[in-house]
């Protein structure tokens, strides 16, 4: 039987009461991500690649007591990757104040995208309503994040010789795109690429939530965004936002 939402957003607050009081409450390992990396091994696999980071955390590392900003960045990060696990996500990296997110997409790419973008309206809402009301409580500054999503393949390496310990990583545009995507959204925007867009447009099972209508392309300043579309080499890598409804 699922949660009913009301009560969901009271037990994600309740943690994250315990989280500022007491601590993370919850190991955030990535090692699951590198089990999923593993079975790909020297080869590409298919990936929708979420990158989210703390808007302005640079100016709020430099207003605040490193203890303070440390526990913002941990809080962040346990709810963005609790989030993640329930749309079929895994953390890949834990980057500064960014959290980086796989979907697989190897055999599903509407689903992978589709929870993609889920996701992307899951971690707002709590942030909305979890998040800041907690901080607002304990006198932390409230926070707005930046989102970008790409589709794309990515080739798995390895940094060594053994699978079990040697450093495992992905190479490829599309982690690249999703990195300059985030880069350029506002507070609480959250943008994606061209493939997204047209992966989830293509779908047969459109409904309200994926409308064309929710999503808005971006008009892009050539002389700062020079990355060319894939499908179009003669034009610029199309990205678009997508309209995330405050229900």
């Amino acid at each position: 039987m699922d949660i009913p939402e009301s009560e969901l957003l009271e037990q994600i607050r309740g943690r994250i009461t315990k989280t500022v009081k007491d601590g993370i409450q919850l190991n955030m390992s990535t090692e699951e991500s590198k089990k999923l990396l593993r079975r790909h091994l020297n080869s590409k696999t298919n990936l929708v690649i979420m990158i989210i980071d703390i808007n302005n955390s640079t100016q709020m590392s430099l207003s605040l007591s490193e203890s303070k900003f440390a526990l913002i960045v941990q809080t962040f990060a346990q709810e963005v990757s609790i989030a993640v696990s329930g749309y079929g996500g895994y953390v890949f990296k834990y980057e500064g104040d960014a959290v980086i997110v796989l979907f697989p997409a190897e055999f599903d790419k509407v689903r992978a995208c589709r929870n993609a973008l889920n996701c992307s309206a899951a971690i707002l809402k709590i942030m909305r309503n979890a998040i800041n009301p907690v901080f607002r409580a304990n006198e932390l500054p409230e926070i707005t994040v930046r989102t970008g999503l790409a589709y794309g393949s990515a080739l798995v390496v390895l940094y060594g010789k053994s699978i079990e310990k040697a450093h495992i990583d992905i190479t490829g545009s599309s982690i690249s795109l999703a990195s300059k995507i985030a880069s350029i959204a506002k507070p609480n925007q959250v943008l994606i690429g061209e493939h997204i867009f047209d992966i989830i447009l293509s779908s047969t099972n459109l409904d309200d939530f994926f409308d064309k209508s929710r999503f808005v392309q971006l008009s892009l300043d050539p002389l700062k965004w020079k990355y060319l579309s894939h499908s179009d080499p003669e034009s610029l890598y199309h990205v678009y936002e997508y309209l995330v409804i405050d229900e």
